[in-house]
């Protein structure tokens, strides 16, 4: 069905990247980051610290995972991307390790109607989080990116390949 070969993920490395690393994992309570959460669980990392500007998304992280019974701290911190002092608060009181970046807007329609709210977030929020992530020497920076970025027709894409590049620029 792909039209590739099956890709074999390499659990050993993926597990000495994230066991008993402090990782933070921006847009935490979307689709994406809340994915992102559950499989980082399965290697044990020391904590995690999950942001979202959405009191809903936070509640329902916490609602989840205080069930759990687990070694690693889940740390849900209501904050924007977009909010440089607050994002740097939280870098500052928890110095995390390793960014899993996936808060952004993704819908394309929407993004074309309102572009000025898909560079706000998709550009500027990146860029707070690279700047962070450089300024607290973050070992990683895992941007969570689309096909869309590829010669980018529209804003979303457009927004994502330019947050492609300001990553480029630094040395996370």
């Amino acid at each position: 069905l792909l039209g590739r070969d099956e890709i074999n993920l390499d659990m050993n490395s993926i597990e000495n990247f994230l066991n008993g690393k402090r990782i933070l994992i921006s847009g935490a309570g979307g689709s994406i980051g809340s994915e992102l959460l559950k499989q980082c669980l399965n290697f044990n990392p020391a904590e995690v610290i999950c942001i979202d500007f959405n009191e809903e998304s936070i509640f329902k992280i916490e609602q989840k995972y205080n069930k759990f019974t687990t070694k690693t701290v889940i740390n849900s911190i209501l904050v924007s991307i977009l909010e440089y002092k607050q994002l740097e608060k939280v870098f500052f009181e928890n110095r995390p390790q390793i960014v899993f970046h996936a808060a952004a807007y993704k819908h394309v329609p929407i993004q074309e109607l309102q572009p000025w709210t898909a560079i706000q977030s998709n550009v500027k929020g990146t860029k707070n989080l690279i700047e962070l992530s450089d300024q607290f020497n973050t070992e990683k920076f895992v941007f969570v990116s689309t096909d869309k970025a590829v010669n980018p027709v529209n804003v979303m894409g457009a927004t994502k390949r330019l947050s492609e590049k300001l990553i480029q620029s630094y040395d996370i």
